[in-house]
């Protein structure tokens, strides 16, 4: 039976119940249904069922056109369309969806299924660069949508001097300065104060600009657009459908709050294909092939809320043509969400500009402090996400053993007044060099100027800090599920010291400090890794590649996925405790 049948016998099977509950009219019209056009027919279905009955409103639009569905929904009455809003959205509730505070620890990722899944996404890749050699990919043109720490950004660089043609878009309501391409380029510091970039440029930062970026305004008239189509205003509501004949009138009316992104989705419909993170309505709402990727807490903490945000959340991550993984526990979300289209893609960083350099900051520091032996914190000092607390006592306890030692830690994070406390309280306040935030540039000289980092301590899995410390050949100290990473990288786990506890964290400082062929074997063994496994020389070809398949409108196979195994009765007792133990929502908890 093709699809078109099937719908179609959803339709009389609605309509015969529908008859069946209304007698009278309903009865005459039934028996004219066999005359009536398909429009006539959808249109008696839904003026027959009950409005509280949306899934016969999702089943009836759902299998018809777009110009259809206008008709249908501004043909009904606006007491009835406002019932079917109400019974779309009321589905979402104030709570979980579903929650794993852990997802490391999720029973799935055993290294066979890792092995398995990292050969899976060899074929998917192997698919994309198929289809894509059927086109010259400087002809297309791609939108990246949403930049969460420059996580798109920095992708972007290394394939714009490939040649092709990106535009990056930021979300209409993100100012902060980490999700700006300025940030990448700065080559400056900021003292404590705001971190919005409009508050910047006021204060006059001198933030560097940047070609190719598009932050439009929010739509101040949205709402009228809403309206329009809410109450059945046809003359409006079928002049500003007219204008954007992309947007869906279901989503409209079921998601109105969201589209005062109107003017970006606009400007979307110019893009061949899009790569998208952070906010999965955009490209969702926007109807342009796109792939998505997992980017801090928007597939695991926001993608989990029962709620609007939730439900929008989910279904772009769903409809994208490929969710794109970088670290293995995506793969633990995916088991948990139910999707199989997620295969091993990973972060890219450009080789040429993370790289090893002179130590522009060691001198200063020297002078400044008297030390000669620089251990470096820069992520964020946060206790519950980073553990940032094994850093700070591990080198406490490290830091008699070795009097030229110096902590010099980015002044950051929530905790940081009370963790840096508890040091200069151990009577360590001489061994702190405390240094501002810094723009990417200027970062990148910091991790070139330090002896090693110490990153997080918690959730086992790496994120950008780490990558771009060793892609400048700096030791990584940290904790990291390596049976993980052994089983999906391409040459294995990566070489950071692993450390479970403070006293790892000493005895690793400890060996780096007394011993200067140490340092040199693992800053050259960071550097090497870097470049096998997360470099653009590595994986700038099949970024590409699955950018212009997607461009294309080719669809990935992923029939043979192993996610699609069926849940067994370890991950569904995992699941089940996951939500049972969730925080109150919508706090997010970790651990």
């Amino acid at each position: 039976m093709t699809l078109k049948q099937a719908a179609l016998r959803m339709v009389s099977r609605a309509t015969a119940l529908a008859t069946s509950r209304r007698r009278g009219v309903a009865r005459k019209r039934a028996e004219r249904f066999g005359v009536l056009s398909p429009l006539e027919r959808r249109r008696t279905v839904l003026s027959l069922h009950p409005a509280s009955d949306t899934a016969v409103l999702e089943g009836v639009l759902r299998e018809c056109g777009r110009d259809e569905r206008v008709e249908l929904l501004l043909s009904l009455p606006s007491w009835k369309r406002r019932l079917f809003h109400d019974g779309l959205v009321g589905r979402t509730l104030e709570k979980w969806h579903s929650y794993d505070s852990h997802p490391w620890r999720h029973p799935w990722l055993t290294p066979t299924n890792l092995k398995d899944v990292r050969a899976f996404s060899q074929r998917i890749r192997d698919q994309a660069r198929a289809m894509a050699a059927k086109t010259d990919p400087a002809r297309l043109r791609f939108g990246f949508v949403g930049n969460m720490a420059n996580n798109l950004y920095s992708r972007a660089v290394p394939l714009r001097r490939r040649g092709l043609s990106i535009t990056q878009f930021l979300h209409p309501q993100d100012d902060f300065i980490m999700s700006d391409p300025s940030w990448e380029e700065f080559d400056g510091s900021l003292e404590e104060g705001p971190l919005e970039v409009t508050a910047l440029r006021e204060r006059g930062v001198a933030l560097p600009p940047v070609l190719g970026v598009v932050k439009a305004e929010q739509d101040p008239h949205h709402l009228e657009f809403v309206l329009a189509v809410a109450r059945g205003s046809r003359a409006l509501a079928e002049r500003e459908l007219g204008r954007r004949p992309y947007v869906d009138p279901l989503e409209l009316l079921s998601f109105p709050s969201f589209f005062s992104i109107l003017p970006t989705l606009d400007r979307l419909q110019e893009m061949d294909a899009l790569l998208a993170t952070q906010s999965l309505q955009i490209p969702l709402f926007a109807h342009r092939p796109y792939l998505a990727a997992q980017n801090g807490g928007d597939l695991w903490f926001e993608a989990s809320r029962g709620d609007v945000l939730g439900t929008i959340q989910r279904r772009g991550f769903a409809a994208a043509n490929g969710l794109l993984a970088t670290n293995p526990w995506t793969f633990a979300h995916a088991r948990r969400f139910g999707f199989s289209h997620a295969f091993y893609l990973p972060l890219m960083l450009d080789e040429e500009i993370y790289a090893p350099a002179a130590p522009r900051f060691r001198s200063e520091w020297t002078e400044r402090s008297g030390g000669d032996f620089f251990v470096l914190v820069t992520a964020r000092l946060d206790q519950e996400t980073k553990g940032s607390q094994v850093a700070l006592e591990g080198f406490r306890r490290f830091a008699p053993r070795c009097p030229g030692a110096r902590l010099v830690a980015v002044t950051w994070g929530r905790d940081h007044a009370r963790l840096l406390g508890r040091l200069r309280e151990a009577g360590l306040a001489e061994r702190l060099v405390p240094i501002p935030l810094s723009g990417k540039r200027r970062l990148l000289d910091v991790y070139r100027s330090a002896d090693c980092l110490l990153d997080q301590f918690v959730l086992g899995q790496y994120g950008a800090t780490a990558l771009e410390a060793m892609a400048c050949g700096l030791p990584v100290v940290m904790r990291l599920e390596l049976a993980q990473y052994d089983a999906l990288c391409e040459t294995g786990a990566p070489p950071v010291l692993q450390a479970e506890g403070p006293e790892e964290v000493a005895r690793h400082l400890s060996a780096l400090s007394t011993d200067a062929d140490a340092r040199r074997f693992h800053r050259a063994a960071a550097r090497t890794w870097f470049v096998a496994n997360h470099s653009a020389r590595r994986w700038a070809d099949d970024y590409t590649a699955l950018l212009v398949a997607t461009a294309l409108g080719h669809r990935f196979d992923f029939s043979d996925s192993p996610l699609r195994q069926p849940l067994d009765e370890e991950e569904v007792a995992y699941h089940t405790a996951g939500l049972a133990s969730a925080p109150a929502f919508p706090e997010y908890r970790v651990g």
